[in-house]
């Protein structure tokens, strides 16, 4: 993993733990002395914002490893284990909030959650989804599968504050008799969180599993061995995710009638142009092939 690819992760992992401290913290105070369920439940969540980034910080340090005797091929997939971890959590949560909401639901007592909870609310939607948008795209720059995971943490967090606005401002026209909206509204952001967790953990299974990848950047990466003087063609293309990094064995076809030291040296330069044009590269396996205009 190139050191700048690592520090852009590292900053914006940083970064995602400042702002959940700070927004945990409020959201405690808030909840507790506002007297609404649903936004002790979306603090909460915030909190456990904070605990999937500093997962997020170890996957990268161990990632970054160069490799060794036992791990010829580095430590880059424990980014992606970091990230499985994350969602695992996720689900977990969501199922502990939700059964605790629940639980609470049947209660008699009532207490009308304070109006500045709303504000809280809000602020807490806004902040969260500048997070989600920087994360994210940061996340897809540099093919980091936990940040990505981490920056829909994010969203989750906002859309569940969105619950709580809802189940709030109702609790507040409605009087006694919407009592349970504020806790239907922390079941609400339970099961935001559990959703998010599985369609993540999925995502990062199939990376795990050295799925294919196809789209945009297969494409550009043909188009660069393309350009390579000699290469008539691409047979093959095989991508796939190792953490943060890209792996390609790559198939070219080339002029039969060229020397075996001819093939090699096209495939070293097939190499090095891929190498020195996509970052995230880690490692490329160039297979060259004789090509023929007419086939069988």
């Amino acid at each position: 993993m190139k050191k700048g690819i690592y520090e852009k992760g590292r900053f914006g992992a940083w970064l995602g733990i400042f702002g959940n401290v700070v927004l945990s913290l409020i959201k405690f105070l808030a909840g507790i002395l506002g007297h609404s369920a649903a936004m002790v439940a979306d603090a909460i969540h915030s909190l456990s914002d904070i605990l999937s980034s500093v997962i997020v910080l170890i996957g990268l340090k161990v990632a970054r490893r160069q490799p060794d005797r036992e791990h010829p091929y580095g430590h880059s997939k424990a980014e992606s284990v970091a990230a499985q971890i994350v969602s695992v959590f996720l689900v977990f949560l969501g199922g502990m909030i939700f059964f605790n909401s629940w639980k609470n639901i049947f209660k008699s007592d009532y207490e009308a959650p304070s109006s500045y909870v709303l504000f809280i609310a809000f602020a807490s939607i806004v902040i969260k989804e500048g997070l989600f948008r920087y994360k994210s795209r940061l996340g897809k720059e540099i093919h980091s599968s936990s940040l990505v995971v981490d920056a829909w943490h994010h969203r989750s967090d906002a859309l569940s504050s969105i619950a709580v606005l809802v189940g709030v401002f109702l609790a507040l026209i409605g009087g006694p008799k919407f009592h349970i909206a504020d806790h239907i509204a922390a079941m609400a952001v339970a099961l935001i969180i559990c959703y998010t967790g599985v369609k993540m953990l999925r995502k990062t299974s199939s990376e795990l599993m050295d799925q294919v990848l196809t789209g945009p950047p297969a494409e550009k990466i043909k188009i660069l061995a393309l350009e390579v003087e000699g290469v008539k063609a691409v047979e093959k293309l095989f991508i796939r995710k190792s953490g943060m990094d890209l792996i390609i064995d790559i198939h070219v076809e080339v002029d039969p009638a060229l020397s075996v030291v001819e093939g090699h040296n096209i495939a070293g330069e097939v190499k090095a142009k891929l190498m020195g044009k996509i970052e995230s590269l880690r490692g490329v396996m160039v297979h060259v092939e004789p090509y023929f205009t007419s086939r069988i």
